[in-house]
């Protein structure tokens, strides 16, 4: 079906009486979460956050154009018009569906939106050059995938931790108070052999665009990411036997309660972090530990001595623990910055605490010399 059709269509029932320019930017606003004034396209010179008048009414008669369709390819919502037409009153949605059944007989009230989202999602891969396989190929494609799942897919959900590597949506999805895995499973590099090094978990309107797209570009950018993935994941089962004592979710949660007038006049010259972490190579890692450092090490040795003391942790335990979790990472080879990650996300794990107080924690121990 062509796009003009199905805008046509949609204009009828969900414009309320706007005019084209303005509806066909709510409808690829209900497609896509890329701005529109990052919108690839020509802008109003009055205004170069919007996109001309002229430009989105040729859009409505001719489709997005192939370099706005190819930007947000990889980053279509379609579940807004989805929502947006399922929230019509019943009578709304029969009458598009009767306007609709024209061009496709199946088309009935209760599957109309997710109808009109997939044939607008078809139209906008055709702009962007993606060639939709025949449908032989495409059963043989869902078949891969299908036996993929069941062979890796837990694995590669975990790797992923539930999320799409190339748009960042959610893997799974909550059902009548049920979570539901929503998604397939790719090649990376489509002529070699579906190894785990060679999949990832993506959701299936990435899968699906994948599967047509031959940009060496975005296939090295997911080679990249598999790589980062299998990184972390083989950290996770290097650190997964070590444990960390209990206690030390009493300190981060007291280093949630601190307030400026506490930090004050607590503030710590960390002399020799030099050697510990070398600012001409991780000038990043060396600025975040040294203002956490500066800014925590007196008050949070304050809390360690304090809960030592109460019985609530075992202060020399956490030190061995740190020193053993820092010497099995080293060990692998990891460098500063994944050693210095790989802690955060350990302690992350055990107190459920924001990422930004663990890494506090580890600063800490870098300064005690238990870690680096």
């Amino acid at each position: 079906m062509e796009f003009k059709t199905i805008f046509q269509i949609l204009k009828k029932y969900l414009s309320d009486g706007e005019d084209t320019p303005t509806f066909m930017r709510d409808l690829i606003s209900m497609l896509t979460d890329v701005s529109e004034k990052d919108w690839d396209t020509k802008k109003d010179p009055s205004n170069p956050d919007r996109v001309s008048d002229d430009t989105l009414i040729n859009y409505s008669k001719r489709g997005l154009s192939a370099k706005l369709a190819r930007q947000i390819m990889y980053r279509t919502k379609e579940e807004y018009l989805i929502e947006r037409i399922n929230e019509c009153p019943s009578g709304t949605r029969e009458a598009m569906a009767k306007d609709f059944s024209s061009y496709d007989p199946s088309v009935n009230e209760s599957n109309v939106a997710d109808k009109a989202a997939g044939w607008i999602i078809e139209c906008i891969r055709k702009k962007a050059g993606f060639v939709s396989e025949d449908q032989l190929s495409q059963q043989r494609w869902e078949q891969q995938s299908s036996d993929l799942k069941m062979k890796y897919g837990n694995y590669l959900l975990a790797e992923a931790d539930n999320f799409c590597p190339i748009c960042g949506r959610r893997l799974i999805a909550v059902r009548n108070s049920q979570s539901v895995p929503v998604y397939e499973v790719s090649l990376i590099d489509k002529t070699k052999d579906p190894t785990p090094e060679n999949l990832l978990a993506m959701c299936p309107n990435c899968a699906a665009n994948y599967q047509m797209d031959d940009n060496p570009k975005l296939q090295k950018e997911l080679e990249a990411k598999k790589s980062v993935l299998s990184t972390h994941e083989q950290s996770i089962e290097t650190l997964e036997d070590l444990p960390l004592e209990a206690g030390i979710t009493g300190v981060v949660t007291r280093i949630k309660k601190l307030k400026e007038k506490d930090l004050a006049e607590a503030a710590l010259d960390p002399k020799d972090l030099t050697k510990k972490i070398d600012p001409t190579v991780d000038i990043a890692l060396y600025i975040s530990v040294r203002t956490y450092v500066t800014t925590y090490f007196n008050k949070i040795n304050q809390i360690m001595i304090n809960l030592d003391k109460k019985n609530l942790i075992d202060y020399e335990e956490v030190q061995d623990q740190m020193k053993g979790i820092y010497r099995r990472l080293s060990k692998a080879k990891k460098s500063k910055a994944e050693i210095f990650n790989e802690i955060s996300r350990k302690i992350q794990r055990v107190t459920l605490q924001e990422d930004i107080y663990c890494q506090i924690v580890v600063s800490y121990f870098i300064q005690r010399c238990e870690v680096f």
